[in-house]
């Protein structure tokens, strides 16, 4: 897994070091890994990239041993004084990468998915899980005791019965109340009992629901699944204030109890359930996109550059587009204009780079938060809209 701390250490490299970065996808179950067809299939990229023969033997070396340890992508980070493996539990496209550094690589295979808050809930467990990375990490489970504590018998004992009646007598089998009986009942004693497990449920629902808003927010979570059968999970959420500061992005639930369910078990119906969930999220995107966003690279780079941008849209590729920017790090100028050779601002000489290289700046210039979008929106964003779109803060 890949950790802030390790994004961190990786944005950290100096800005002219010279490092081989790669995504190799390295699951052992797709037949494209079988046998030498994963080193014949680096090696090619290497060799496409110029890599130097002594820094893309480390690679090679390290991607047998990969394709053995657990996950099913490995992200590489290599170069003097630098030798990192992150194994992440997601199929991810291949990526490889030579020259200056390149961070956002590294961020794009972290947030391949959403993070999440996930909730396996019903009548006698809770348990509260973190997705991340295609992992599953069990944060803490908790069980409804008072259901284990309560005693039927005595809270239904003001139940009576009038001799002669049918529908009178309880079952010897334990079935409930048999057809006919000695007379009649006052069920008031049943009614008590269900209306005081109901109390009981609302309460449990409502403690895990405050507590959860808690552990969401601790982590930063937005997004929260709900684990359980349908009548539990359709009684939870009857407890979530309209106010929460999470959404619920979809439910599903485990053939095995909630409380024993394994965690391979619930992260198997997860994953489907998350990719969904981005791909209509970004199919929103598009839609609000269409609708209010600002479109074409120049046009997009000159409202970067005025501060009026708050989400930048990019496809999930940006190594494929090409924009310039100047020299002088010190008065920044961006631009997709290829007649440009220098900057207006200070006349510094302006250099060809690609979307990826200039990300990094551009976020901490101007405040920007970055989303990618993939497959036909990806296409359709660099056919239609020119590469670059926009949400603007006014």
């Amino acid at each position: 897994m890949i950790t802030p701390d390790d994004l961190s250490r990786i944005r950290a490299l100096p800005g002219d070091a010279s490092v081989l970065m790669a995504v190799v996808h390295v699951n052992p179950a797709d037949p494209e890994n079988h046998g030498g067809a994963l080193t014949t299939r680096v090696k090619s990229a290497l060799a496409d990239l110029g890599v130097p023969p002594t820094l893309g033997q480390r690679l090679l070396d390290d991607v047998a041993r990969a394709r053995e340890a657990r996950g099913k992508s490995a992200v590489y980070v290599l170069g003097e004084g630098i030798d990192e493996r992150f194994d992440v539990q997601l199929d991810l496209p291949e990526r490889f990468h030579f020259g200056r550094p390149l961070p956002v690589l590294v961020e794009q295979a972290a947030q391949a998915l959403p993070r999440a808050g996930v909730l396996a809930v019903d009548r006698d467990w809770a348990r509260f899980f973190v997705f991340e990375q295609g992992e599953l990490h069990e944060i803490r489970r908790e069980r409804h005791t008072e259901l284990d504590e309560l005693d039927r018998d005595e809270l239904t004992a003001s139940t009576t019965a009038v001799p002669g009646a049918p529908g009178a007598a309880r079952a010897q089998d334990g079935s409930g109340f048999s057809g006919q009986g000695t007379g009649p009942r006052s069920d008031s004693g049943v009614e008590f009992f269900q209306r005081h497990l109901d109390a009981l449920q609302q309460r449990f629902y409502s403690d895990m629901a405050a507590q959860l808003a808690t552990e969401l927010k601790a982590r930063d979570l937005r997004h929260l699944v709900l684990v359980g059968p349908v009548a539990r999970l359709a009684e939870f959420r009857a407890e979530l204030p309209d106010t929460a500061p999470f959404t619920v992005i979809g439910e599903t639930n485990v053939e095995v109890g909630t409380g024993t369910a394994p965690e391979q078990a619930i992260l198997d119906r997860l994953l489907p359930l998350l990719e969904d969930f981005a791909r209509e999220d970004e199919a929103r995107l598009m839609a609000q996109l269409q609708e209010e966003g600002v479109m074409e690279m120049e046009r997009v780079l000159e409202m970067v550059q005025q501060g009026r941008v708050s989400l930048l849209v990019i496809p999930e590729d940006g190594s494929q587009l090409h924009l310039f920017r100047s020299h002088n790090p010190d008065v920044p100028y961006f631009t997709a204009r290829k007649d440009v050779t220098e900057s207006p601002l200070d006349g510094s000489l302006m250099e060809r780079v690609t979307l990826e290289e200039v990300l990094t700046p551009l976020r901490e210039l101007y405040g920007l938060e970055v989303r990618r979008v993939h497959g036909e929106h990806a296409e359709r964003l660099v056919r239609e809209y020119g590469g670059l779109a926009a949400l603007t803060r006014y």
